[in-house]
């Protein structure tokens, strides 16, 4: 018995090395992606949702197979779409979102069909005007966007179709849509997904972000040369998706309806849970400060990074076993915390205590009322039309959007039609996904889908090369639909990456072409067609650039920091509650700023003294957040000193109007030092640094 314990206690180790190794190397790509990778989190995989979209999918083609039916290749496109529409949230927005994508890319695309299938005017006309709506359905929402462009996709896709009135012409849309509604069904009876699917997704992601956050804080204390920099780039990235997580997870939660958040225990421990979160994120943010701080003093780095890496392997299990049992508190681990929260006390000689047992009740999300079918139908369709009435003019970013990708399309449809160049159709896909509606956005999505295209066309060459039969195809696709869904929230290049293959093969399954290797080259070519005119049109078709209002974001995240760090200082730590909503205030002022300032750079692609300025003050104010941070009841018992307050409020608001174009004079040049305690002179030198950056840099 003793013997087979230790072979268990070692391949534990042994798994955890393993575990740990990947994890670190995906953190290194994470960290050392292109610039134009937007996003890299491999932990954000819902193999679930890539299950369901693979099984849908799998099922039409093995049955088109079984009833010697190639065109069945249509109803596995429909249900594969039909999965990628399903917009997150209660069963009734996702029913929406299926059913809604299932009817309009059903008539949509079969009205372009027919139009295809009389002239070439018509056919441009058709990719034109539905290309343009479903570009402008992103002025109603994300979920929205997210079907309206996925309809127009069909009508582009269904314009190599044509329709010329015989009904045996029309047996591919029947098909389709049996596909869109069979994958419907399939995910409200088989395969439902639990009302609390989302938020335990969410809240996974949530401690998943803050791990990294400890490790990386664990990294940098273990790396000699370690300067304001690195730190604050750290804290930039960091800090901004555990802030952007732990949002997402109060969104989450607050679309749980109120039948299933009353008296669940599941409900209570996620909310708990989120809670929980706050705290760890305040405690991290107090620790990665003094670590930044005292990097080259500390009592014992070699200890603090260790109980860090340490701390972050607790949060991973947390994260695990949220996700996996929601509904059992999380004692141990919550102990196990708080234990290395008092070594890292000891390794960093300042006292900063985690706390677990702080009430913001008042801060969690209040589920949303849900009402009945007709009044939200009526609701939703009065607040609709209000939106389309203010988005119909020349001014508006939406109306321009739309304009700007029904052109480009159509260029495109009429190009690879006119030249009569084989799946022109994947060209004209191209452009309608890769068009964003600013420059920032456009050309990232274009390198990423020129990147995952590329990659995608030749694994498409290679599978075309070993596989031949139906069946063979069929079980193919089944990994490669499961893959493009699960890693669809992981990055977009791995995304087009495996949907490029997926779709080559079930668009082949119909016809297959013998020639896997130049048509391979062929959809390649059509896709780098998309990709560039799409590029073109982003910086040549009323182009819409990033307002140039950084100044006025920094300002807010100046007002939001200071007000934090004033109140932090300047009161007794009593209201615990009003002093994590002004923490949560800075933490998104600060991402708000950073976000405008990214696009302003990917606008430019270049960063000028201007850019290095903002960021520079961003770093600035994330310091300026760990103090605060610090001064709370995590701080060394500091008693309230309410002039340093009132100084440091009265530079927040020179600040911010001289940012404005309206200067008023100058508080006193410092606030005198003596009788300070260490973290009240870091404070007033912070203001300093800030205030000097401002006025060398010419912003003020």
């Amino acid at each position: 018995m003793l013997r087979l314990r230790d072979i268990q206690r070692e391949s534990r180790k042994v798994a955890g090395r393993h575990s740990k190794a990947a994890s670190g190397l995906l953190d290194f790509v994470a960290r050392n992606r292109p610039v134009w990778m937007v996003s890299f989190a491999m932990n954000q995989a819902d193999l679930s949702e890539g299950l369901r979209a693979a099984f849908a999918s799998t099922v039409m083609l093995l049955l088109g197979n079984l009833l010697h039916m190639p065109e069945f290749s249509w109803a596995a496109i429909g249900a594969f779409w039909t999965c990628l529409a399903d917009a997150a949230g209660s069963n009734r927005m996702r029913f929406a979102s299926m059913s809604g994508f299932a009817l309009l890319s059903t008539i949509c695309g079969g009205l372009t069909a027919y139009a295809s299938g009389s002239t070439i005017v018509a056919a441009a006309a058709a990719v034109f005007v539905f290309s343009g709506l479903g570009a402008l359905a992103r002025i109603w929402g994300s979920a929205s966007a997210q079907v309206g462009i996925l309809a127009a996709t069909a009508c582009v896709v269904m314009v190599d179709r044509p329709i010329h009135g015989s009904s045996g012409s029309l047996r591919f849309l029947a098909l389709y849509m049996v596909g869109c509604l069979f994958a419907t069904v399939l995910s409200f009876t088989v395969w439902r997904i639990h009302p609390f699917g989302g938020s335990r997704t969410a809240m996974r992601s949530t401690y998943a972000r803050l791990a990294d956050m400890a490790s990386d804080a664990a990294r940098l204390i273990k790396t000699e040369r370690t300067g304001f920099q690195e730190w604050a780039s750290h804290a930039s990235r960091y800090r901004g998706q555990a802030r952007t997580a732990i949002e997402t997870t109060r969104k989450a939660l607050a679309r749980v309806p109120p039948s299933k958040a009353d008296r669940r225990d599941t409900y209570s421990n996620l909310l708990l849970a989120l809670a929980d979160s706050e705290q760890i994120f305040a405690y991290l943010i107090a620790v990665t400060d003094a670590c930044e701080r005292g990097h080259h003093r500390l009592p014992n780095a070699k200890r603090a990074a260790r109980a860090l890496e340490a701390f972050a392997e607790v949060l991973l299990r947390l994260s695990r076993a949220i996700a996996d049992k929601p509904w059992e508190p999380n004692r141990r681990q919550r102990d196990r915390l708080n234990s290395l929260a008092r070594q890292l006390e000891t390794a960093l000689g300042e006292k900063i205590a985690l706390r677990f047992d702080v009430d913001f009740s008042e801060l969690e999300p209040a589920p949303i009322a849900q009402v009945s079918w007709w009044n939200t139908a009526a609701l939703n369709l009065k607040r609709g039309l209000e939106t389309l009435k203010a988005n119909a003019s020349s001014g508006s970013i939406g109306a321009r959007h739309a304009a700007r990708v029904a052109t480009a399309a159509t260029i495109v449809f009429m190009t690879v039609r006119l030249l009569h160049l084989p799946f022109g159709y994947w060209a004209t896909m191209a452009t309608l996904l890769t068009l964003q509606p600013s420059i920032a956005t456009s050309w990232p999505r274009s390198m990423e889908r020129a990147a995952g295209s590329i990659l995608g066309g030749l694994l498409a060459a290679a599978i075309g090369l070993a596989v031949h039969s139906p069946v063979a195809i069929s079980l193919v696709v089944f990994p490669l639909v499961c893959a493009t869904m699960a890693l669809r929230p992981v990055s977009y290049s791995l995304f087009v990456l495996f949907v490029t293959p997926a779709f080559v093969l079930v668009a082949d399954f119909a016809a297959p072409d013998g020639a896997e290797l130049g048509f391979a080259i062929t959809r390649l070519a059509n896709n780098m067609l998309g990709c560039v005119v799409a590029l073109l049109a982003t910086f040549l078709l009323w182009p819409s650039r990033e307002p140039a209002r950084f100044n006025q974001h920094l300002s807010e995240a100046i007002a939001a920091n200071f007000d934090y760090l004033a109140e932090s200082l300047g009161k007794s730590k009593s209201d615990e509650l009003e002093l994590e909503r002004l923490r949560r205030a800075a933490g998104l002022a600060s991402n708000n700023a950073e976000e405008v300032l990214a696009r302003l750079r990917l606008e430019k692609l270049d960063t000028s003294s201007g850019d290095r300025t903002g960021s520079t003050a961003l770093a600035l104010l994330r310091r300026v957040a760990g103090t605060a941070t610090r001064a709370r009841s995590f701080g060394a018992g500091l008693t309230a000193n309410a002039p340093l307050a009132e100084w440091i409020r009265k530079a927040a608001g020179s600040m911010e109007a001289e940012l404005s174009g309206d200067p008023q004079p100058h508080p006193d040049a410092a606030y005198p030092k003596d009788g300070l305690s260490l973290l009240e002179a870091d404070a007033v030198n912070q203001v300093m640094l800030l205030r000097r950056l401002l006025s060398e840099a010419g912003r003020m």
